[in-house]
């Protein structure tokens, strides 16, 4: 369902249509989306704030369409946090991405880069297993990451989009601890930027889905969307629990697809 609602919101225009809004509106906006973002995804789910995770990003963005964010959570055994969605109130596609958890772990950081369209609430929703949603926010001051002009060559940008460097980050202890930094090579069109050459708005292209995968076991998937920044950025370090700690890692697997069905696929070996 929220995948079909963000679409139909890049097909119709309502992108277009938004991103054109006074920055006066945007800063109206920023304020009260939630209410409506809130019912859209949620419906009527009670969202409790907590102390189990951070948001933690730059008050002022430097850059808008690269705005630094890293969440840290520390979890809870009774009722562990299996996803986390990260969004931007302000954004005309709210939904930056959807990172979900298959196995347990106890402490999580993951960083990332974001696109913001105007001043806003960043907020992270987590998801427990019984249900429960959970929030933490940050504000942050940026404007027009979503929109601008594209001069690259199409061609290129073809050529190189789906490309991967993955590596494992220290401290890392084999067996116990995901730690990681994964780049994924990407325009992330997001349908509201102007191509240089025929001042068309250039459609919407970026990757979708990401699975990443130890050996057989899904450590990480994530819905990306057009909030994501350009070639998508995400260090992560969480502990996996004690039934994989003796698990032999010595393949990485990145499974990604787009918007426009292609599919891309790396194993990256862990031998020295």
């Amino acid at each position: 369902m929220v995948v079909k609602y963000i679409k139909a919101l890049i097909c119709t225009g309502v992108l277009c249509w938004l991103v054109l809004l006074p920055s006066a509106v945007h800063a109206e906006l920023s304020v009260q989306n939630w209410p409506m973002i809130k019912e859209r995804f949620f419906n009527h789910r009670p969202i409790n704030p907590t102390p189990l995770i951070q948001v933690i990003a730059p008050l002022g963005a430097e850059n808008s369409a690269q705005v630094p964010v890293t969440l840290k959570v520390s979890n809870q055994l009774q009722d562990p946090i299996k996803s986390i969605y990260l969004f931007v109130d302000a954004n005309p596609v709210p939904m930056v991405a959807h990172y979900q958890f298959p196995l347990s772990f106890n402490a999580l950081e993951l960083s990332t880069r974001i696109r913001m369209e105007n001043d806003s609430h960043i907020r992270a929703i987590a998801e427990t297993e019984s249900g429960a949603l959970l929030m933490a926010t940050a504000t942050v001051n940026a404007g027009g990451g979503c929109a601008g002009t594209i001069a690259e060559d199409e061609s290129i940008v073809r050529e190189n989009a789906g490309k991967v460097k993955f590596q494992i980050n220290p401290p890392y202890k084999m067996h116990e601890t995901a730690a990681a930094t994964l780049q994924i090579k990407h325009p992330m069109y997001t349908g509201l930027q102007l191509d240089a050459k025929t001042q068309q708005l250039k459609p919407a292209f970026y990757i979708e889905h990401a699975d990443i995968i130890f050996e057989k076991y899904s450590i990480m998937q994530i819905d990306f969307n057009v909030g994501t920044a350009e070639n998508p950025h995400l260090a992560f370090k969480f502990d996996l629990p004690k039934t994989h700690h003796q698990t032999s890692v010595n393949n990485v697997h990145i499974k990604l697809s787009d918007n426009e069905r292609r599919v891309f696929i790396h194993t990256i070996n862990l031998k020295p």
